[in-house]
């Protein structure tokens, strides 16, 4: 089965033609896009439904999310010159009139590909977008074997909340699933006996993941082969014929997120077995290791459950782990580990200029990291900058200043900065996609020279500030739900930089983010607006130096 070529599209974005109309449009600061083609190659055998052609709409999106263009049929775009305002565009080409979400033996397979230009004015730029299934594909089949030792199986694949597919022993279709999503496989064996398997922590896009249920006399056993000229993973998951006493349980963790994350994880398991039970242990390793590493279990809730949190583990990494009770052993299970996804830039050493403004990244653009400095330069300066006087290399200054038509808190944050002169609030949206390991800690070196030059603001409400705060803060979301965060603020004088340490209490552990921002201030309220001024409680002069941030797993 070959995915390897599933959809090649080719959306080019050159310099045509400029119309009369143009000179006009170069002179507010415009550059232009022209959707020269597209071209779709699709040698896709999985499913005999899916004809050749496919139909592929475009979407035209700035920095902040908003939709500039769109059109259901490329083609509608094709011989039109596009002028848009100088910035940073989102190009997205997608399967139209198809569900993304849709997952299934019916669903239709969804093709998407995107990619990022940034717009100088008077030019135009060339991009071309790779369009490539956007789900994965599961198949699962047996063996002679696993059929007569378990005629009355019956088996699921399960993934997030909307994800249970159940597979019949005779099924031989592919189904299609939402890539990102941990996938595993769910046995009932029809003697009283329930099985699972985490097949993949993150299923990718284009990947067929094909299953083959076998037994054996042993421990299960799990092995995976992969094929990169064809995109297939080929998983053989072998089930004990002899299953494990009810008297003594290794739990099984690998779909609980609570307990399995980037790098620790939390074991658990019962010991109901008579007579000697010391010690109470856990063994773990690596899937791929030889060695095993014995930690102690602890009572924990019931008295015969047990727990051990272990740590450090290795970003998305397959271990295996069993209950020890005495000289009695449970059944082998196992669990991936979240995998690792790096934030640029957080060390603060990469700065680029482009006239008034500098920029946190390397584009001359707000394309990760964002400040406010778009909005401070209208009146004034860049009150966010790169500076020398750092704990290695470069760090980030930021200064609460008057800009003329309002006070500006020099501000560092991950997400969108795009200036409304009306809305000024309206400014910023906080975030980026994140997909990564949840993190537990935010640590980083700050000084802080706080003024006391308050502006007399309303917010908060509850107080008066005689001297301005900084405040550096992380957030996770999931689906728009703030389910992690945590907050550093302070008053203080601090004239040498100081390590600072931001613990992340997580609302709701059961979720993975799929959203993060981190935010660093000189004016704790500087984001307060009413119409073009500044609400909150800020004190011009206050400068927050920060340096060196790192994420901690563990």
């Amino acid at each position: 089965m070959n995915i390897k070529h599933i959809l090649t599209g080719i959306l080019t974005v050159t310099a045509g033609a400029l119309t009369s109309c143009q000179p006009e449009a170069d002179e507010k600061g415009y550059g232009y896009l022209q959707l020269a083609s597209v071209e779709v190659n699709k040698t896709v055998d999985t499913r005999a439904d899916i004809t050749a052609q496919e139909a592929i709409a475009v979407d035209i999106t700035n920095e902040s999310g908003t939709l500039i263009e769109h059109a259901d049929d490329w083609n509608e775009l094709k011989t039109t010159n596009v002028p848009l305002r100088v910035g940073t565009y989102a190009i997205k080409a997608y399967s139209f009139g198809k569900q993304a979400d849709a997952q299934g033996f019916d669903a239709e397979p969804y093709y998407a590909g995107q990619e990022e230009v940034v717009l100088e004015a008077n030019k135009a730029k060339t991009v071309s977008i790779v369009c490539k299934l956007a789900q994965s594909m599961v198949s699962v089949s047996t063996t002679d074997n696993f059929k007569t030792a378990f005629p009355g199986y019956t088996c699921a694949l399960r993934g997030n909340a909307a994800l249970d597919i159940p597979f019949a022993a005779n099924e031989t279709r592919a189904a299609y699933v939402k890539a990102g999503q941990p996938l595993t496989i769910s046995l009932d064996l029809g003697n009283g006996n329930t099985f699972k398997q985490q097949i993949v922590a993150e299923a990718l896009a284009a990947y067929h993941y094909n299953i083959t249920l076998d037994i054996t006399e042993g421990n299960s056993e799990f092995d995976i082969s992969v094929d990169e000229t064809i995109h297939q993973y080929d998983v053989t998951f072998k089930v004990p014929t002899k299953q494990e006493s009810k008297d003594m349980v290794t739990t099984d963790i690998g779909q609980d997120i609570s307990k399995v994350w980037g790098q620790f994880a939390y074991l658990e398991g019962q010991c109901n077995v008579e007579g000697n039970t010391n010690p109470v242990q856990f063994r773990y390793k690596k899937k791929a290791d030889t060695q095993w590493t014995t930690v102690t279990a602890t009572q924990e809730g019931a008295p015969n459950n047990y727990t051990a949190r272990i740590a450090p583990l290795d970003f998305g990494t397959e271990y295996e782990y069993y209950i020890v009770c005495g000289d009695k052993t449970g059944e082998t299970l196992s669990f991936f580990t979240e995998s690792f996804k790096e934030i640029p830039n957080l060390n603060f050493d990469t700065w680029t200029q482009n006239g008034k403004n500098w920029y946190p990244n390397a584009d001359k653009a707000n394309s990760f990291w964002a400040t406010g400095n778009e909005g401070a330069t209208i009146m004034s300066s860049s009150n966010t900058t790169g500076v020398n006087d750092a704990v290695s290399g470069t760090a980030a200054r930021m200064e609460t200043i008057d800009a003329k038509v309002t006070i500006a808190a020099g501000n560092l944050f991950i997400g969108y900065y795009a200036t409304n002169y009306f809305n000024p609030a309206s400014s910023v949206t906080f975030g980026r996609l994140y997909s990564g390991a949840r993190p537990v800690k935010l640590t980083g070196h700050y000084k802080y020279q706080p003024s006391t030059n308050m502006n007399g603001g309303s917010i908060p409400s509850d107080r008066t500030l005689t001297i301005d705060e900084c405040e550096i803060y992380i957030k996770l979301w999931n689906a728009e739900e703030v389910i992690g965060e945590g907050h550093f603020v302070s008053n203080q004088t601090v004239s040498d930089y100081t390590p600072f340490e931001i613990d992340i209490e997580y609302a709701d552990p059961t979720k993975r983010p799929d959203k993060i921002t981190i935010v660093a201030t000189s004016s704790r309220y500087g984001g307060e607006f009413e119409g073009l001024k500044v609400i909150g409680q800020v004190a011009v002069g206050s400068i927050l130096w920060v340096d060196e941030f790192e994420l901690k797993f563990y």
